[in-house]
């Protein structure tokens, strides 16, 4: 009898752990987030000023844990005109490996920089850098491969080393994209607190991969990085973010004589500023800054300002931003203004970067 006692609570507790297990390997988190923009431009370079009513994007996020050592993400974006593009699928062993270390593996954003890594509903000032658009195309850079990282603790601080090994394909045209030469990418970076409320992380990485298929030519890409954030409350923050990228590749100038080329080397810059003055406000402004990869003569500033405001509980939130633009191919700046409305359903919410 004094064994049955133990038997019948041992089977529930058994039952009980296989299906925690079982919800937690077949039941990811899904979240939805929806962007919603109204926007309007003065001097458009398309010449339509008119105001318009756009969703953006419906981006649906799933993750979760595989077993106790690896968690898969998966990131879709759907359109508003239907179209499905896999912006992120990968598989990541957290844990079990030797010194600490981290691997990754699938479509993911590469940590070419900090800003690339991360996605535009995360942003206050909403659009991705001119840097990114100009070098790494309109979406930033996502590739295929396979990403290392560890972090080595330096007292209170610590230092972040990670590589990729990458498809290589993103510089070329979509003919080429089926024998890509591959491509490679790393960066280390410094974190540390600076008091009990605020903290410092620096970054530089480089990326080198080809960039023209029918001449072999390749093109290498450095980045540094930097974030301040101070936070002595919930109801106050404040984050600076810099970044400066260069881009030196060498372009056939003549396909007939393809023995003359000519190096290009561009630079783009972005900051910006982020302050939080009651739990559910935050202001701020950027400066944004960049070249063209392809000819340095060609470049374009932007810089404006923002404001947010959180309506529930981070599961709505509105954004508004003031935006000039001056570029070497427009005629006159010109000038936008954006409200946003992000939402959230499910367990990944819209938060303030």
């Amino acid at each position: 009898m004094k064994i049955r006692k133990f038997i019948l609570p041992g089977i529930i507790l058994l039952m009980g752990i296989n299906s925690a297990q079982s919800q937690t390997t077949t039941n990811p988190d899904i979240s939805f987030i929806g962007d919603f923009r109204a926007v309007a431009r003065r001097d458009s370079p398309d010449g339509n000023d008119n105001p318009q009513l756009n969703f953006d994007e419906l981006e649906v996020a799933g993750s979760g844990h595989l077993n106790p050592y690896s968690r898969g993400d998966i990131v879709l974006a759907v359109t508003s005109a239907g179209e499905t593009e896999i912006e992120e699928a990968y598989a990541t062993v957290l844990r079990g490996l030797p010194l600490k270390l981290q691997v990754r593996a699938g479509k993911y954003l590469v940590d070419i920089g900090k800003l690339n890594t991360q996605h535009p509903h995360q942003w206050s000032w909403m659009e991705r850098p001119l840097m990114f658009q100009y070098f790494l195309g309109e979406e930033g850079l996502t590739d295929v491969g396979i990403n290392v990282t560890t972090l080595i603790p330096v007292g209170t601080s610590a230092l972040g080393i990670s590589g990729n090994v990458l498809k290589g394909a993103f510089f070329l045209p979509e003919d080429a994209a089926d024998v890509p030469p591959m491509a490679g990418s790393g960066r280390f970076s410094y974190f540390a607190p600076l008091t009990d409320y605020s903290q410092i992380e620096l970054g530089i990485s480089a990326l080198h991969a080809q960039d023209d298929f029918a001449y072999k030519q390749w093109a290498t890409l450095g980045d540094l990085d930097f974030k301040y954030k101070w936070k002595p409350t919930m109801y106050n923050s404040l984050t600076i973010v810099a970044e400066a990228m260069t881009s030196r590749k060498t372009i056939v100038s003549d396909t007939l004589s393809p023995e003359v080329t000519e190096d290009v080397s561009a630079f783009g810059a972005f900051a910006a500023f982020d302050y939080q003055f009651r739990r559910r406000f935050n202001i701020g402004s950027f400066f944004d800054y960049s070249q063209s990869s392809f000819d340095d003569d060609i470049d374009q500033t932007a810089f404006g300002v923002f404001a947010g405001f959180e309506i529930a509980e981070e599961t709505y939130r509105l954004g508004l931003l003031l935006r000039h633009d001056n570029a070497t191919e427009l005629e006159n700046g010109v000038d936008t203004i954006q409200l946003q409305l992000l939402w959230s359903l499910g367990p990944h919410k819209p938060h303030v970067f």
